[in-house]
């Protein structure tokens, strides 16, 4: 029978260098990620930034200007232009969540067998975006554009967790529906159980959304260092023995930090808890 469902140190990973490497492309996309960083910055201090001369950042940045990457005001600082601004966009259009997090949910379902749920936030409730369905004859139900609330299940709290501030407190003191008998219902119980998920950087709910089902979610940062999905995987709580439940856990961690860095996130822009240690 199936059951319904609920609804990182990280860094981009390096690569070799090229064989054929160009020294003065390498040099230029340096001086344009610094601009894009710290905006506002003259020669000067983007040479002292990236350890290039003044002069070559000098001319790096009126070749830069030239080809609208770069523009300069009347002190000579430099800002992003309209190219990079386009091109920023198209990358954008082309590594959009749904696509990055396509290679991620598929080797996450095939390690677990379980359900694997990606899940964004739409204003107080929760959207699935993307789902793996398990192979196995009992599972849960799952389907993609399915709304849910934002207080129970494991995805759900995880994306709340991480909401803004004015988000939390709607949700806080809104009426906590019931799902479950396990379903959180005190807000003060809710906002701890927040808490432990800023600290942890997982959570694990145990049929609190539905009887007898267990999610285990995992928050996704993108580039600015904002949680903008959550990762999880979910299926029936008999299934959940104890080495089922480490492994799982250590699973969607590492998962929804794959996706992180492939959305261009680094840890030091947002803290994470211990299981991204």
């Amino acid at each position: 029978m199936k059951k319904s469902s609920e609804v990182i140190q990280a860094t981009p990973s390096q690569t070799a260098e090229p064989e054929y490497g160009i020294t003065a492309l390498e040099s230029a996309l340096q001086v344009l990620e610094a601009v894009g960083e710290h905006p506002g910055l003259k020669a000067r201090q983007l040479a002292e930034l990236t350890g290039l001369t003044k002069s070559k950042v000098f001319r790096i940045i009126r070749t830069l200007e030239h080809l609208g990457y770069v523009d300069l005001d009347a002190d000579h600082a430099s800002v992003l232009g309209r190219s990079a601004y386009l091109l920023g966009k198209r990358a954008e259009q082309q590594w959009s969540l749904s696509r990055a997090a396509t290679p991620v949910l598929d080797e996450l379902a095939a390690l677990t067998l379980e359900n694997v749920h990606l899940v964004v936030r739409e204003g107080l409730h929760s959207l699935v975006l993307d789902v793996r369905i398990s192979p196995q004859p009992i599972r849960m139900y799952a389907q993609v554009g399915r709304i849910g609330p934002l207080h129970a299940g494991g995805t759900p709290k995880v994306l709340l967790a991480y909401a803004p501030e004015d988000v939390v407190h709607k949700v806080l003191h809104s009426s906590l529906d019931q799902f479950t008998g396990t379903t959180v219902s005190n807000a003060d119980d809710l906002e701890d159980i927040l808490q432990r998920i800023r600290t942890d950087g997982y959570h694990l709910a145990l049929a609190d959304l539905e009887e007898d089902t267990f999610s285990i979610a995992a928050p996704v940062f993108d580039h600015q260092g904002q949680v903008i999905a959550a990762l999880s995987v979910a299926g029936p709580l008999m299934r959940l023995d104890s080495t089922k439940r480490r492994d799982f856990i250590h699973l969607v961690v590492n998962a929804a930090r794959q996706l992180s860095r492939a959305l261009g996130y680094r840890s030091e822009l947002s803290p994470l808890g211990r299981a991204a240690d």
